[in-house]
């Protein structure tokens, strides 16, 4: 599956169990355990020190097994490198152009979506590698869906969206974001990290500081 996302349907709740009893993905020791069950190699993993803010960076083979600082996007043609993204209600989005193997993951809270992470991304992307923002496809993963983000007004207003019982939906506004930028093809996942304990850390929930770990390879 290199160079291509893992849409949620291929992953059963089991999947996600057992990423979560590996433990904080924040420490080393637990991202070897969970990428020894997965099957995935360690040392061509490239994370992102994330900051919530709107930077985007290109690596290449010579990032392989290291953090990337102040920045909250990683891109890269390199069909053999792993990206990663820690989330805990954030909302992970991955964009691939299967053709050419190019792949982005992006750490998209409500201030990176506010300062434009997914728009620099997909800029970056395209200035790079010379893709077609309509030959991407975007998958938005697990985050704090609206059935449980209640935010104030003025969080609201920044995005023009409307709130429902004020509570707001981010990966509306990431859809609606991607395909301002010329993307067609958009899967979102159902998961509300808040609400499945059993399956996913959350800092709104808990206050806590462990994290899932996000991957496209």
């Amino acid at each position: 599956m290199k160079g291509k996302i893992i849409f949620e349907p291929a992953f059963s709740d089991k999947c996600f169990t057992a990423a979560k009893e590996c433990g904080n993905m924040k420490e080393a020791a637990a991202r070897a355990s969970f990428f020894h069950c997965a099957g995935l190699d360690p040392d061509k993993l490239v994370l992102a020190n994330q900051v919530h803010g709107n930077t985007v960076k290109t690596v290449d083979a010579s990032a392989a097994g290291t953090i990337i600082g102040d920045c909250d996007a990683l891109i890269t043609r390199e069909k053999d490198l792993i990206l990663g993204i820690f989330t805990a209600d954030c909302m992970p989005v991955f964009i691939v152009c299967e053709k050419s193997g190019a792949k982005a993951a992006i750490h998209a809270g409500w201030r990176g979506l506010a300062s434009g992470i997914i728009e620099n991304a997909v800029s970056a992307m395209v200035k790079e590698f010379k893709v077609l923002p309509e030959k991407l496809k975007a998958y938005i993963g697990p985050h704090i869906r609206e059935c449980c983000y209640e935010v104030k007004k003025e969080t609201a207003d920044i995005f023009k969206a409307k709130l429902i019982n004020d509570r707001l939906c981010l990966s509306e506004i990431a859809v609606r974001k991607l395909q301002k930028n010329g993307l067609q093809n958009i899967f979102a996942s159902e998961h509300c990290t808040f609400c499945r304990k059993d399956l996913f850390f959350s800092y709104r929930r808990d206050k806590t500081e462990e994290r899932q770990i996000n991957l496209i390879f």
